[in-house]
C-alpha cells in the first residue's frame, strides 16, 4: 500500500502529460502538413519542402526539451503557427491571413495543453519535475517559477525581461505566507536594478541569499508546501 501511494502522485502528473501529447503534436505538424500539401497541389518549388520539415523538427525538439516547463508553451505554439503561415504565404500570397490565423490557433491549442497540465494545482505536482508558475498579484507578467531544483523570478516586462533572479533549492531558506499592510516597492536582493511592487494583502516571503523575496500572491501556503516538498525530494535542508 505504501508503494502504491508513492507511485500515485507521479502517475497523476504523467497522465496529464500524456493527455496533452496529441494536442502539442497538432501544434507541431498541422501547419507544416498544410504547407506540404499546398506545395504539392500547386506544383510549387519542391526543395522548399525542407522548410516544413525543419519546422516539425524544431517543434518536436522544443516541446520535448520543455516538456516539464509548460509556462511558455503558448508562445512557442504561436511562433510555430506563424512560421507555418509564413511558409504558406510564400507558396501563395492568398494565404497571408494564415500567418495570424495559425499563430492564434497555436497559442490557443498550446495554452489549453498548458492548462491541462497545471490546473488545477494539486499536491501531486510537487512530486513531479514539472515547473510550477505562480503569478504575482497586481504585477502583470511577473511570476515565481518553482522547478524541481531551483526557484526563479520571471517576468515579461521591464528589467525582468533580461534578468531572471534564480536560486537553487539548496540556497532557499524559510518560505512562509505573510500579510502586507501597505503598497511598497522592494528591491530584489543581489540584483540591485530590479524592484517588485508589493500590494496590500497576502504575500509569500522567501529567504534567499543575501536577503528575501516578497511576492504578492494569495497562494503563499501552497508555495511553501511545494518548495518544502521539492527540497525534501532533492535531499537538501529545510
Amino acid at each position: 500500500m505504501r508503494g502504491q501511494r508513492e507511485r500515485d502522485p507521479v502517475g497523476v502528473v504523467a497522465a496529464r502529460l500524456r493527455r496533452v501529447r496529441p494536442r502539442l503534436g497538432l501544434v507541431v505538424v498541422l501547419g507544416p502538413l498544410a504547407g506540404i500539401g499546398l506545395t504539392l497541389f500547386l506544383g510549387g518549388w519542391l526543395p522548399g519542402l525542407a522548410v516544413p520539415g525543419v519546422l516539425v523538427l524544431a517543434g518536436l525538439l522544443y516541446f520535448r526539451s520543455r516538456r516539464f516547463r509548460p509556462r511558455r508553451w503558448p508562445v512557442a505554439g504561436a511562433v510555430l503557427g506563424a512560421l507555418a503561415g509564413g511558409y504558406l504565404t510564400a507558396v501563395s500570397p492568398w494565404f497571408a491571413p494564415l500567418v495570424i490565423g495559425f499563430g492564434i490557433a497555436g497559442w490557443f491549442t498550446a495554452g489549453k495543453a498548458r492548462a491541462w497540465v497545471l490546473e488545477p494545482y494539486t499536491p501531486e505536482l510537487a512530486d513531479s519535475q514539472v515547473e510550477v508558475p505562480w503569478q504575482a498579484r497586481g504585477a502583470r507578467g511577473l511570476a515565481l517559477l518553482v522547478a524541481h531544483d531551483r526557484i526563479t523570478l520571471s517576468g515579461g516586462r521591464g528589467p525582468f525581461r533580461l534578468v531572471r533572479p534564480m536560486v537553487a533549492l539548496s540556497g532557499v531558506g524559510t518560505v512562509e505566507q505573510v500579510m502586507v499592510a501597505r503598497r511598497a516597492t522592494l528591491p530584489v536582493p543581489g540584483v540591485g536594478e530590479l524592484r517588485v511592487t508589493v500590494t496590500p494583502g497576502p504575500a509569500v516571503r522567501i529567504t534567499v541569499p543575501p536577503g528575501e523575496w516578497i511576492l504578492p500572491t494569495d497562494h503563499g501556503r501552497e508555495i511553501a508546501r511545494l518548495v518544502a516538498r521539492r527540497k525534501e525530494i532533492a535531499g537538501v535542508g529545510r
